[in-house]
């Protein structure tokens, strides 16, 4: 069967994501020298009501406005094209060549084995934690902090221009081949359309419109998961994006203080010990 092609341009070569209401493939710009890869992300309304249609295509048409003006920032895809096709909207963004901070976390350093007695101690230790949650790859201090930064100066612009990410978390940082800088993707509305938390709802005028609760636990906020998120929510998400890369840990895996709140995680990683006053 021949690959798809879109708007009459755009090949779907492999499908790399699905969620609620939506695909994401990996593509050929047919038009281009060399038909460069592109990423095609796929909204598919769950409704033909025409009122779901209306407000999709406006969430979805202020998602390709917000990717515009951010595109402008080198570590953020560039939107290149967006269009509607059979009651199925489509956003063409930039492909980055890369691995994102979920798959990197997952990758394990291979251990040393030298004996049968070696094996049997390990998978005496495997069964005692058997009812422990996964633990991934705990990144070095070092390379928490750079991340830290990285993406900190992302959002620095992307706050700049009135836009709060809403879901910051590893696997929306992607980590650039070329430069190993961090790239934050994965924007705004066409998230809101196919969150699973999304349903239609009607106003006092009977109008149709979204109500929505973005983002993923663990990684929002008390003021994000009421549904009133701003600018500080993405600086508590990518905190918590740190704490699972220092100790491997999700954080829903992990203890909260019963006092605060808090999450408790200092003695799950490996880092300096700083205090203050």
């Amino acid at each position: 069967m021949p690959a798809k092609v879109l708007d009459g341009r755009y090949k779907l070569i492999k499908q790399i994501g699905a969620g609620g209401f939506g695909h994401t493939f990996i593509a050929r710009d047919m038009r281009r020298p060399g038909s460069p890869p592109c990423v095609v992300k796929q909204l598919k309304p769950a409704s033909d009501d025409p009122n779901f249609i209306r407000e999709a295509r406006r969430l979805f048409n202020t998602e390709a406005e917000t990717l515009e003006k951010l595109g402008r920032h080198d570590q953020i895809p560039q939107l290149l094209a967006y269009f509607e096709e059979d009651q199925q909207f489509f956003l063409v963004q930039e492909f980055v060549e890369g691995r994102s901070l979920h798959d990197e976390m997952k990758m394990r350093s291979p251990e040393p084995r030298e004996s049968n007695a070696d094996d049997i101690e390990a998978l005496q230790k495997t069964l005692a934690n058997i009812d422990e949650p996964p633990r991934d790859k705990q990144l070095e201090e070092l390379t928490v902090l750079q991340i830290l930064k990285d993406v900190l100066q992302v959002l620095e612009f992307v706050h700049s221009e009135g836009v709060i990410h809403r879901d910051i978390k590893p696997d929306n940082l992607i980590r650039r081949k070329q430069d190993q800088k961090i790239v934050l993707i994965d924007f705004g509305a066409v998230k809101a359309v196919k969150d699973m938390n999304t349903k239609l709802a009607a106003d006092e005028k009977g109008e149709s419109r979204f109500t929505v609760t973005i983002g993923t636990p663990g990684y929002m906020p008390s003021e994000q998961c009421a549904g009133r998120p701003n600018y500080t929510s993405d600086i508590y998400a990518l905190g918590m994006v740190a704490i699972k890369a220092l100790t491997g840990y999700a954080p829903t895996d992990l203890p909260t203080d019963p006092a605060t709140g808090e999450v408790v995680w200092r003695d799950e990683a490996r880092v300096s010990i700083v205090t203050g006053k």
